[in-house]
């Protein structure tokens, strides 16, 4: 009864903390039941446990999923479960072998590593991460300009399985090393979360419609295409009017052809030109094949100054379009008084040197954003804002929009995230969201804000997934030291 008990409890944490439902504190409760189970029972008995914990769990993300058929979700969420139950067995191996203290680090260093390396090889990157669930914990969510994302969710496992240690040895010490290393990161977040812009701010607009949204794949309907060009265009001079320097449009709200390319990037020429402002707008490219998802950067003269092609593309609706290879750099020019470089050919995703000493943007696309080491190039360039075209599935819209934010804390950079069917957000580089609203339900979204640049390249941007790797060599190191020592 105990052991059903401690499942259904592990299990209803996990459901309301992960995935979309993103109720953090039941994440720091989550894992102690099912250890307790694991740590008091035998093998046989703790796996099951174990697995049917984060097994139903996990049916939070079954909606997340979407993309994938039935059977498919059961089948990835039935892997999740078998390796959180491996990271089980690994805890409570530990505990039967070394000291307390030592033995609560087993199941945050196994855990953190298993979300380490299948980011490296997921074509989805980190986007299951238990790390998400705590992006409204602005003091926890700093410690990812160190360690990137890994080091959240090492916190905020390494608590309940001291916790979980502690009681099954009756120790209260054992709980001490977690305790103080989870007071020094917060301590740390909360020094950080005290700094504030150092330089004027631009304005910036975003704008986004849910109506209409199939136009990205109208090949045929050259009206049509022209139309939502025209639409948007409409946007452009109305976020001008309240002041906006820059303007951010969603990825893919207008599919182009050969026969309409030309007409369609001069629709939004001119409307750059008309207005004085920088407009960022997401294309589905049909001019080539592949198929290509780019974001145009058009400067306040008219001129196209950057297209960048779209990194990390979307498994199924995106298979088989073009990779972009560069990260997208430029430094926009704000108003009439500034100079352009010249430049008579568009780059292509190449960086822009800004002889005036402007603040260096970006622009990323949507899914891009779900991978740290990408982001990470930007920081690496020196970027301190960056604009991101997306497009999301309505239920996901707050986590996807949440997973961008954490890239700014990593790399030091504000961002400006326009999304159909998700949210149109601006944050800092701390994870402050600074101004939010929702595309759905309106006919039209708009968001103004000013933004202060980030305070750039951070140690994570620096030094990389350095954390990642540590807690690899570190399960490697305590199962290897666990070996030599006998079973308590």
């Amino acid at each position: 009864m105990w052991t059903l008990l401690a499942v259904a409890l592990s299990a209803s944490a996990y459901y309301v903390s992960i995935g979309l439902a993103g109720f953090w504190p039941a994440a720091w409760i989550a894992p102690i039941p099912v250890l307790l189970v694991a740590f008091r029972s035998s093998w046989r008995k703790a796996a099951p446990a174990a697995f049917a914990a984060y097994f139903f769990g996990g049916l939070s993300l079954f909606v997340f999923l979407t993309i994938m058929p039935v059977g498919l979700r059961v089948a990835t969420l039935a892997t999740i479960a078998l390796v959180f139950a491996g990271v089980v067995l690994i805890a409570r191996f530990a505990v039967r072998r070394l000291p307390g203290w030592a033995a609560a680090f087993a199941f945050p260093a196994a855990w953190t590593s298993y979300e380490f390396l299948l980011s490296l090889v997921s074509p989805h990157g980190t986007a299951l991460s238990l790390a998400y669930s705590q992006t409204d914990v602005l003091p926890l969510l700093q410690i990812a300009s160190v360690t990137g994302l890994w080091g959240v969710t090492f916190i905020v496992t390494l608590v309940p399985s001291a916790i979980a240690v502690a009681w099954s040895r009756r120790r209260v010490a054992a709980l001490a090393p977690a305790l103080v290393i989870a007071c020094l990161v917060l301590g740390y977040g909360i020094i950080r979360l005290q700094t504030r812009p150092q330089q004027p701010g631009v304005r910036v607009g975003l704008t986004a419609t849910d109506t209409g949204v199939g136009a990205a794949f109208k090949t045929d309907n050259p009206v049509l295409a022209l139309s939502v060009a025209h639409a948007y265009a409409n946007r452009i001079a109305h976020l001008a009017a309240e002041g906006a320097q820059v303007v951010v449009l969603p990825e893919k709200f207008v599919g182009v052809t050969p026969s309409d390319v030309d007409a369609i990037e001069q629709v939004f020429s001119d409307a750059a030109r008309a207005a004085h402002v920088t407009v960022i707008a997401g294309f589905n490219r049909f001019t080539l094949r592949p198929r290509r998802n780019v974001a145009m950067v058009f400067a306040p003269d008219g001129r196209l100054i950057l297209e960048y092609e779209k990194h990390h593309m979307l498994p199924g609706p995106e298979t088989g379009y073009e990779i972009g290879s560069a990260p997208g750099l430029f430094p926009p020019a704000m108003g009439p008084s500034r100079s352009q470089p010249d430049r008579s050919q568009p780059s292509r995703s190449q960086p822009s040197r800004d002889r005036q000493g402007a603040v260096q943007w970006g622009v990323a696309i949507c899914k891009d954003m779900d991978f740290p080491a990408w982001s990470r190039a930007y920081g690496q360039r020196g970027v301190r804002i960056l604009a991101v075209p997306a497009w999301d599935f309505v239920v996901d819209a707050r986590l996807h929009s949440r997973m961008a934010v954490v890239r700014g804390v990593e790399d030091g950079f504000t961002m400006a995230r326009t999304a159909q069917q998700g949210f149109l957000t601006f944050s800092d580089a701390y994870g402050r969201i600074l101004a939010e609203t929702s595309s759905s339900g309106v006919s039209e979204a708009f968001l103004v804000a000013d933004l202060a640049p980030g305070p750039g390249a951070t140690f994570y941007t620096r030094f990389g997934a350095w954390f990642g790797w540590l807690c690899v060599i570190a399960v490697a190191g305590l199962v290897g030291f666990g070996l030599r020592m006998k079973a308590a």
